[in-house]
């Protein structure tokens, strides 16, 4: 129980912090300073209204991703054209699975600890693992941290091949995916989640570890 505990906690954090991510307030910027979408659309609205939509497919659907993107020049004539090729429009719904799947073991586990939370309100143990989940997730994020900075490219590649085993997540450097979402773009974002996570896990750690002592006192 009090693993499980530990553990669901650590996800649950993470699932927060990822979530926030996914937000046009971290999007719209991390656009802008990534350059995101500046070689392919014509301002950096118009890569924030693509990423939007892009992310927008991705949470809520329908995951086709196959909506227009700048018109191509054809026989002398500008004609409609998707803006994901199919193999990143295939690309992006992997993304999409593998996401729900870590959203509904965050949502299970954040069912989890309050569950036992409640029912074991004046458990100081409990609140104990809470607290250690918090630290878990900051160890494993700092020990992470220090290999994504040495080697980040490293990281993104491992990451890729542990949830994308078939292929499919390699794009040229003139792709639309890649230009929209540079290696910048994705350096940002892991910085920002370490960030969120590592703040979320300390908060977690000092008010459980806080509610714990206070139960072992009375």
């Amino acid at each position: 129980m009090r693993i499980l505990l530990s553990l669901g906690t650590a996800i649950s954090i993470l699932a927060v912090a990822l979530l926030i991510l996914f937000t046009p307030l971290w999007t719209h910027f991390a656009l802008r300073a990534s350059g995101g979408g500046n070689d392919i659309l014509a301002t950096p609205q118009m890569a924030a209204d693509v990423s939007d939509r892009t992310i927008n497919e991705v949470l809520f659907g329908p995951g086709t991703f196959s909506f227009e993107g700048p018109p191509k020049v054809v026989g002398g004539v500008l004609v409609p054209a998707p803006f994901y090729a199919a193999d990143e429009a295939s690309h992006m719904r992997d993304v999409r699975v593998v996401l729900y799947g870590f959203l509904l073991l965050a949502m299970a586990s954040i069912v989890f600890v309050v569950l036992a939370l409640i029912r074991g309100s004046r458990d100081a143990a409990r609140w104990k693992a809470v607290s250690r989940g918090g630290i878990w997730l900051i160890t494993g994020l700092v020990v992470l941290g220090v290999f994504a900075f040495v080697a980040f490219d490293a990281v993104f590649t491992l990451f890729h091949e542990i949830f994308f085993p078939g292929g499919n997540w390699s794009f040229p450097a003139t792709s639309n995916l890649i230009r929209l979402y540079p290696e910048p773009f994705w350096e940002l974002s892991s910085a920002a989640l370490g960030i969120l996570a590592l703040v979320g896990g300390i908060a977690i750690w000092f008010l459980a570890r806080r509610r714990a002592a206070a139960l072992k006192a009375a």
